[in-house]
């Protein structure tokens, strides 16, 4: 199977204005800096207001951490592009399915990971965390969860939505799906603790989330998915993600033990080969399954 234009890169070429793929990237660096500025100035006004909860304290990051960089994208797709953000992947109908099947799907997946870890004798409990857990942290962790939605949603929309689907359209469907999971790979670059293998993991998390944007012809999903895997390694398990710690308690407080080319180390699972083979074959699973069938209402 191919991969086939559809209607998200349909949708992308009626923009009054597709840039190349230079000025794709300058677009995108600009997003990033844009809406981060304009987030950190607001979010710490907001810190000065609210209480000291680890967790109230991790969505206020979150939220003016990324949402101003969403509010720029689509700023540009209605007024440079003059096109509807719901040609990016965001149409209403379904919506709500299409994320919760994504959100499932990302619990899976890196639960899937944590078993692997578990059974290969990787894992151990912490018994003296630093941070809430078990039923005391449910309340943080509930409290935390819109922050990694809007904080994915962010990511999806501007490495997917546009950036994606802009080279699709401008070029063809893998230039736009090979280059934006190169460059998602690359925005992870100065990440704490960061290693080649998590570099390539997350280029691998990008193709595998394009993938399934191109086959369901839609982006909610992705954002469940993307949400999901965060929230399910920081705040059920305890990992860090992408190299940072979460502060807000977990249901669980698990360590990785052993070599960190296969655990991952102090990034967290996404720099193991474990979460490298989990993420390949989801990307064959994705790439032969006619995904956009089975979730169409």
């Amino acid at each position: 199977m191919f991969l086939n234009e559809n209607d998200l890169f349909r949708e992308a070429k009626k923009a009054k204005v597709l840039p190349n793929i230079i000025l794709c990237i300058l677009w995108v660096i600009l997003f990033l800096i844009g809406g981060q500025v304009i987030g950190s100035i607001l979010g710490y006004f907001t810190r000065k207001i609210i209480s000291n909860n680890p967790a109230v304290l991790l969505l206020n990051d979150l939220v003016f951490g990324f949402i101003f960089i969403s509010l720029l994208v689509f700023a540009r797709v209605k007024f440079r592009e003059k096109r509807n953000i719901s040609s990016m992947g965001l149409r209403r109908e379904g919506f709500i399915k299409k994320y919760f099947i994504g959100f499932g799907i990302g619990v899976l997946m890196f639960s899937i990971v944590t078993l692997m870890l578990s059974i290969s004798g990787h894992i151990a409990v912490n018994q003296s965390p630093a941070s809430a857990s078990g039923i005391l942290a449910l309340s943080g962790i509930l409290i935390v969860l819109p922050g990694w939605m809007i904080q994915s949603a962010t990511e999806e929309i501007l490495s997917r939505g546009w950036f994606m689907n802009v080279l699709g359209a401008r070029y063809n469907v893998a230039v736009g799906l090979i280059v934006s999971s190169a460059f998602f790979g690359l925005m992870h670059f100065a990440n704490p603790n960061v290693s080649i293998l998590a570099i390539i993991n997350i280029v691998l998390v990008g193709l595998f989330l394009g993938l399934y944007v191109i086959k369901t012809n839609d982006l909610w999903g992705v954002c469940g998915l993307h949400a999901a895997w965060n929230w399910t390694q920081g705040n059920v398990f305890g990992f860090e993600v992408s190299g940072q710690k979460v502060t807000a308690g977990s249901l669980m407080h698990l360590e990785l033990t052993g070599a960190e080319w296969f655990t991952g180390g102090a990034f967290g699972p996404e720099a193991g080969i474990v979460a490298t083979i989990v993420l390949s074959l989801g990307i064959i699973m994705v790439y032969f399954i006619p995904l956009y069938k089975s979730l169409k209402n």
